[in-house]
């Protein structure tokens, strides 16, 4: 499945899938409030997938980057 990656100013990488919890919409990443947004509804998640505002009513699954190299 996808994943979205985003590398913060002390360079930790977070790792979500980009599938908005609403509808699977595919989020995009707002550069401007740091955060990740859908386009088809509104719904807005930290960087580490955390639900800010709805209709999604759930986190974004957040994917651990260590299971990625097993």
């Amino acid at each position: 499945h996808s994943i979205a990656l985003f590398k913060d100013e002390s360079g930790k990488l977070h790792a979500v899938n980009p599938a908005c919890t609403h509808i699977n919409c595919v989020v995009g990443w707002n550069t401007a409030e740091r955060t990740w947004d859908c386009p088809c509804h509104g719904s807005r998640f930290s960087m580490d997938g955390e639900m800010l505002t709805a209709p999604a009513r759930k986190d974004l699954e957040k994917i651990e980057l260590r299971d990625l190299v097993e």
